[in-house]
């Protein structure tokens, strides 16, 4: 073979088997990040519920579950997301055994179990809070690739923005969707029923 050809063909080949193996480890890392799981991932964390019980005792495995992340002193998406699930639950007639809401604070140092468990107390049974360390948050919440930054207003108060997305778990655990802030509600109904197979 002619050695003008040879390099071209050798660096062809490498090329090829470069993206081969690129492939072969992309699939391997997505297939093994893809399956978030609700309950694992409580289990490696430190956190409680408003009424102070361990959130990695917690028994979610028998019923779908929607986790949410925000802060108690939110001024309009926390109140509003919670409300317009527990409404639309309402509607399609669920009782708070067939299916919670996993309330997750982003703002542990003023969201204690105390203060977590008095602004949930208007939602009912149907809310689970989760508040503690900061660290043990954000370790949570970095699984769920969670964006969030506190806003200074001034030294003694603050806002935070942070990721609205309402994220759907199944049965087993499994993130299986997700619910978008302001999305239709005749649009969640149908995801929640799917998710609940009604």
């Amino acid at each position: 073979m002619n050695k003008s050809l040879k390099l071209p063909l050798l660096i062809l080949c490498l090329t090829i088997l470069s993206l081969i193996f690129t492939f072969i480890f992309s699939y391997i890392y997505v297939e093994k990040n893809s399956k978030l799981n609700l309950v694992d991932a409580l289990k490696k964390t430190n956190l409680y519920t408003h009424k102070g019980e361990k959130a990695s005792d917690l028994n979610l495995n028998q019923h779908p579950n929607l986790l949410f992340f925000g802060f108690t002193h939110c001024p309009e998406v926390c109140p509003t997301t919670l409300g317009k699930l527990q409404n639309i639950i309402s509607d399609i007639n669920l009782s708070d055994k067939k299916i919670k809401i996993i309330f997750v604070t982003l703002d542990p140092d003023r969201d204690t179990i105390e203060n977590l468990n008095n602004y949930l107390e208007g939602f009912g049974e149907i809310v689970i809070g989760i508040t503690g360390n900061i660290n043990e948050i954000k370790k949570f919440s970095k699984q769920w690739n969670i964006f969030w930054e506190k806003i200074s207003y001034d030294e003694n108060d603050y806002n935070i923005n942070h990721t609205a997305t309402v994220f759907m778990i199944n049965n087993n655990g499994d993130f299986s969707g997700t619910i978008s802030w302001g999305e239709h509600n005749h649009s969640i109904k149908l995801k929640l029923k799917k998710l609940l197979n009604y």
